[in-house]
């Protein structure tokens, strides 16, 4: 009876202790995420708004859904890298003055990027690990807008930007070659700008303009399969 038993416990605890060494194999791996994202706009005080008197501090943050897929490879010793596209997200901000107080700006981003990034996973037992990373990559950002009407309408601009991240996370493998990751990561992408006014203002001129920096803090949850 004992030996049938562990005959029946044996393929249990082979596959155990594959998911305990998750990180010790080697190979590519290709990933899906979702995002949730809380996108900022910081120093929108430096746009281009002359004589309408102060700057005030509208709306500075937006949250959004997102998603995003990487492929990368594996080292074994607990080091991987990969490249991860994340598909667009839009993002809305305002600001406005106080000589103009029903003329608010309304800056509207769209922004996609195609991020490196590296992991250094350690493995703590029972199929979990913890791992932080850090990216370097390219955002490129689309900006417009308009200002008190939709009729008033900035000039898009698109850019493309240094973006940078770093983060934290934890993650869980239930099966061989598959795991599922929890992490929190801080991503920059620059400073961003709209193009000038397209609208008449009040001096006749084409020299406002809507400027900020974006940053985004993210919870990231994906899965990731070893090929």
């Amino acid at each position: 009876m004992k030996s049938k038993m562990g005959l029946m416990m044996f393929p249990l605890m082979l596959s155990a202790g594959q998911a305990l060494a998750a990180n010790s194999d080697e190979g590519y791996y290709g990933s899906a995420k979702f995002l949730n994202s809380e996108q900022r706009a910081s120093n929108q005080d430096s746009s281009s708004r002359p004589s309408v008197g102060q700057f005030v501090e509208r709306k500075e943050k937006d949250r959004q859904n997102g998603a995003a897929v990487a492929m990368g490879y594996q080292y074994g010793n607990g080091w991987r890298t990969e490249g991860e596209y994340t598909f667009r997200q839009k993002a809305e901000f305002t600001s406005g003055s106080t000589a103009f107080a029903t003329s608010d700006n309304h800056l509207k981003l769209k922004t996609e990027r195609l991020m490196l990034n590296v992991y250094r996973d350690y493995d703590i037992g029972y199929g979990v690990s913890l791992f932080g990373t850090a990216g370097l990559g390219v955002a490129k950002v689309n900006a417009g807008g308009w200002q008190g009407n939709t009729s008033r309408q900035y000039a898009a601009s698109s850019q493309n930007n240094l973006a940078w991240s770093l983060g934290a996370g934890v993650s869980y493998s239930p099966v061989p070659r598959l795991s599922l990751d929890l992490g929190y990561r801080y991503l920059d992408m620059g400073k961003v700008e709209s193009g000038f006014n397209t609208f008449g203002n009040v001096r006749g001129l084409k020299d406002e303009q809507m400027k900020a920096r974006l940053a985004s803090s993210e919870i990231t949850l994906g899965a990731r399969y070893l090929f």
